[in-house]
């Protein structure tokens, strides 16, 4: 395994083909960095802000970014600043509750004054215009010739902030990070996040519970996880996640906006991180992608061109697979010390 001096970080994400030219994922091009160059405090290594949201819905793109840039911001300008992330661990993930409240927030913001029109994908490949009204008290896109959606949208989110080999993570949602650690000739892989949907035994739960006559949980062996709303205007409406930021009519259905969050320190024997959307967990598993970013490496490849090389193979995967379809597909690799 290559030897760093210090973490190296870097991002890629690409639209796939099953959105045609819309790509609802919020991947910054550069991770965001705590300090300018020459601003690093004495004694302190530089601190990595990273986040992935993926979007859904009609206006899921926008809420991906809305959000993604707000959590961003708030840890940035958050007490953080000039502070060892090893010494404040359990404020720093109370900074991502609230960072990520902060999200939530900014993406409700659509919803005070949605577009007239707007381009939407229609028919998988196909992107039409899709135009504001009122159907029946609810607010929906319709385009004319295609089904109408309802003006309801979010996004997963998973925000990583890294200095040196101290790591605080937290997510909503199904944008999974896994770490990788080096076992001799191979790489084992451990998942970091949690996969908010009605597989999720705990989630099941506490929306069958709290919400059991509003929303069916698709839990079964063969089913996908999705919560399907049963009643009232929003009756069929369904949604792959339990947990996410954004929603505002899901949110009277069990949808939280509260993320799991852990904060450890990277062993010495832990080489990468890699936080990415779904579109690269529907074609590779979590020991796939690290051995793929670690073959990167050994190449000699930086962060950013792993990130790239993952999202492309993930694109390339999809493409080729009975499907033919690949999905929006985001990546952030963490090269540890």
């Amino acid at each position: 395994m290559p030897l760093y001096r210090a973490v190296d970080v870097g991002s890629a994400t690409l639209a796939g083909n099953r959105y045609g030219e819309m790509n609802q994922d919020y991947c910054v091009s550069v991770v965001q960095e705590m300090y300018a160059p020459g601003e690093i405090p004495k004694g302190h290594r530089q601190t990595y802000i990273a986040a992935i949201c993926d979007g859904h819905g009609v206006l899921g793109d926008k809420a991906a970014s809305y959000a993604g840039k707000s959590l961003v911001r708030h840890l940035y300008t958050s007490s953080l600043r000039n502070r060892l992330l090893k010494d404040v661990r359990p404020e720093a993930e109370k900074l991502m509750v609230s960072a990520f409240q902060k999200g939530h927030n900014a993406a409700m913001s659509l919803y005070d004054d949605p577009p007239k029109s707007i381009r939407y994908s229609a028919h998988r490949k196909s992107m039409a215009t899709y135009t504001l009204e009122s159907s029946g008290g609810v607010c929906v896109y319709r385009n004319g010739s295609g089904p109408e959606r309802l003006l309801e949208f979010g996004c997963t989110c998973t925000c990583a902030v890294v200095q040196g080999a101290t790591v605080c993570i937290a997510n909503v949602g199904d944008s999974t990070a896994v770490l990788g650690t080096e076992t001799g000739a191979s790489y084992s892989a451990r998942t970091l996040t949690v996969r908010h949907n009605g597989h999720c035994p705990g989630e099941a739960q506490r929306v069958k519970e709290s919400y059991g006559s509003k929303v069916n949980i698709k839990d079964g062996a063969n089913e996908d996880g999705y919560l399907q709303v049963l009643s009232g205007p929003w009756q069929g409406y369904e949604l792959s996640v339990t947990r996410a930021l954004g929603h505002k009519h899901m949110a009277d259905h069990g949808v939280l906006t509260t993320p799991h969050v852990v904060s450890f320190e990277a062993d010495p024997a832990d080489c990468c991180m890699v936080l990415a959307s779904d579109g690269v967990w529907d074609v590779m598993g979590p020991e796939d992608a690290v051995n793929r970013v670690m073959e990167a490496a050994n190449e000699g490849k930086t962060a950013a061109q792993a990130a790239k090389m993952l999202v492309q193979e993930a694109v390339d995967l999809g493409i080729s697979s009975p499907s033919g379809e690949a999905d929006n597909t985001s990546a952030i690799v963490v090269f540890f010390p």
